[in-house]
């Protein structure tokens, strides 16, 4: 993937648009585009009801490109230069050769034209053709029936419902319908496209300068700055202690003893990290982790089995979003282990450390589509499967995985842990085991 493909300097130009990168004096032509709040009601980030919500919309988005994470571009009409909207790429992520395009909404009046198909295959082939990237996904809100129709009839492929994994500027929480277009898709994709810009089409006379943003039962749209929970932390090492484990934080030296736990090679087969089969390979697992841990990115364990007083296995909170309240828990342990309580123990002490003690809001539990022995691990903890993402992690050998998607809500946590203290409780080995 070449990520100066996505520098914040880049324009490109389609049939009917010029993208041009987003900038503060844009705002006020970009405020007459959103005068209209079926414009802006499902939007993550608002543009506002106001020049200076326009303008913070704006440099939000700067500061997001600074950090490498986005780039946001005005759709400008060619015929006349007209802001009608904007879009943009997001989570440019490199080490999986990928890339979100979202952050779309147009002036109503653009609403079923070629703008937005235009303005998509501009984007999309940026993203295939010049900057080499492996799958490009987009997502929308689930009540928003009509976007998820106007993107699967741009080619791209439903492939789950994130359940309640965005906070909204109201304090809500949004179900988010994903979508992807690998880059074995993407010439179908093309072709469809281009069909349907070949058809001729003259943009709509201007629209009033002076339209006032207005919900539909006459009133003003709700502040886009609602009551917002605190961030999630998942920062700072802590040690979780149960019955079978104890989880401490990773350091270097549980590398030893990690490195006997992650012999077996059917522990990696099917993970996103790793492999750890030796105390070479350990060693640089351990330290790209804890450099990880340095950026905020992870927080990570290393799991000592009571019962046998040896380091077993790793688990870590990963792919965190803070502002969202939301974040994923990947595990691996020793395989001699497998089958016992030591798994089962460690996502209960991790779940109920991020429930009761982060009060976060979702937790996200992920594994390769192929490996159904971990699937169903997952479904017997009691979270809720979400459908699949295709391709959409790239693994040390190159190959792009797919992965299962499940998750647990706060509302669903005091259920899942009734149910798991109960599984806790049984007595192990089960009667009768030799």
């Amino acid at each position: 993937m070449r990520v100066e493909k996505f520098s914040s300097d880049l324009s490109l130009q389609g049939r009917y648009v010029d993208l041009r990168p987003m900038s503060v004096e844009d705002a006020p032509e970009l405020l007459r585009a959103s005068a209209s709040w079926e414009v802006q009601r499902y939007l993550r980030h608002r543009p506002g009801t106001s020049l200076e919500d326009v303008r913070a919309y704006v440099r939000g988005y700067d500061a997001l490109t600074q950090s490498g994470r986005s780039v946001m571009f005005t759709i400008r009409l060619r015929s006349d230069g007209t802001a009608v909207g904007a879009t943009g790429f997001h989570r440019i992520d490199p080490a999986n050769d990928s890339v979100e395009v979202g952050g779309t909404w147009l002036d109503s009046a653009f609403w079923r034209t070629p703008i937005n198909s235009d303005a998509k295959r501009v984007l999309f082939a940026q993203a295939f053709e010049e900057a080499g990237v492996h799958r490009v996904s987009l997502q929308t809100d689930l009540r928003n029936e009509r976007s998820q129709t106007a993107i699967a009839d741009l080619g791209a492929t439903r492939e789950a419902a994130l359940r309640e994994n965005v906070l909204l500027s109201d304090g809500s929480f949004r179900t988010s319908v994903q979508f992807g277009i690998p880059r074995s898709e993407w010439p179908a994709v093309r072709a469809k496209l281009d069909g349907r810009l070949s058809r001729p089409w003259s943009p709509p006379p201007p629209v009033r300068a002076d339209r006032p943003l207005r919900a539909p039962d006459g009133g003003l749209p709700p502040s886009p700055s609602g009551p917002r929970p605190p961030p999630l932390g998942l920062r700072d090492p802590v040690t979780l202690r149960g019955r079978w484990v104890e989880l401490v934080p990773l350091e270097r030296r549980h590398i030893r003893d990690l490195a006997r736990a992650g012999r077996d090679p059917q522990v990696w087969q099917w993970l996103r990290i790793g492999p750890g089969r030796n105390e070479a390979e350990m060693t640089a697992l351990v330290d790209t982790l804890l450099a990880q841990q340095g950026e905020g990115e992870v927080l990570p364990f290393a799991i000592r089995s009571l019962t046998e007083d040896r380091f077993v296995g790793m688990c870590r909170y990963l792919d965190i979003e803070r502002a969202d309240q939301a974040a994923e828990i990947g595990t691996w342990i020793d395989s001699a282990l497998w089958r016992t309580p030591v798994n089962t123990e460690v996502k209960y002490l991790v779940l109920r450390h991020a429930f009761e003690t982060e009060h976060a809001h979702r937790i996200e539990l992920r594994t390769d589509s192929r490996n159904e022995r971990s699937q169903r691990a997952i479904e017997r903890l009691g979270a809720r499967w979400e459908g699949v993402l295709r391709e959409h992690i790239r693994l040390a050998d190159g190959v792009y995985r797919s992965s299962v998607c499940y998750s647990i809500l706060a509302s669903e946590w005091p259920g899942v842990r009734r149910h798991l203290e109960e599984k806790l409780g049984r007595p192990w080995p089960p009667r009768g085991s030799d």
